[in-house]
């Protein structure tokens, strides 16, 4: 048993501590699944605590013996649908600019503006995907989950979360190659 795996044991049993220390594990990681899902950074704080009181308020269904990340991720999957649900009653846009308050260590103002078009774009063309394709992508290449977890997570078989990985890339690959943007040079 991993140490995710004891502390949701301890968890379990009420204690505030290991979910602490849960959260401090687990924080950085679900603000940037938030982050790269399309969520306006001013709600993904918000979003990472709606995650950790879920944790909380269902910690006796977690089951000890499944890995504890395929779990959590897919209580973040539930806490980033009932956003968009609330957004799109409220008429909000949940994509917002996610590029706000990013950190550069650029010095260069016209590279920084340039890096800042590009991840643009890639966000945009991101945003286009399905809802289900931007799933696995962003839960496989920015989470780090392996495709056994990702199908955990998702409740779906391992053989879709492939197809779905590929299409998404396929997609990703013919519309970048499409509507890259180009700086004037000069």
């Amino acid at each position: 048993m991993g140490e995710d795996e004891q502390l949701m044991a301890l968890v379990a049993g009420g204690d505030w501590t290991a979910l602490e220390r849960l959260l401090v594990r687990h924080e950085g990681p679900l603000l940037g699944f938030f982050y790269r899902v399309g969520c306006e950074p001013s709600s993904v704080a918000d979003l990472v605590q709606g995650v950790m009181v879920r944790l909380y308020d269902e910690r006796h269904r977690y089951d000890p013996s499944r890995p504890f990340t395929p779990w959590v991720y897919g209580i973040a999957r539930n806490v980033w649908r009932d956003h968009r649900r609330r957004a799109a009653r409220n008429r909000v846009d949940p994509v917002g600019d996610a590029l706000d308050g990013m950190p550069s260590s650029v010095p260069d103002p016209a590279e920084r503006l340039e890096q800042l078009e590009e991840a643009d774009w890639v966000r945009r063309a991101v945003q286009r995907l399905p809802e289900d394709q931007r799933l696995v992508l962003v839960l496989r290449h920015w989470q780090g989950l392996t495709y056994e977890e990702i199908a955990e997570t998702l409740g779906v078989p391992l053989g879709t979360v492939k197809w779905r990985l590929h299409d998404a890339m396929r997609k990703l690959g013919e519309w970048l190659a499409i509507g890259r943007p180009r700086r004037p040079r000069g």
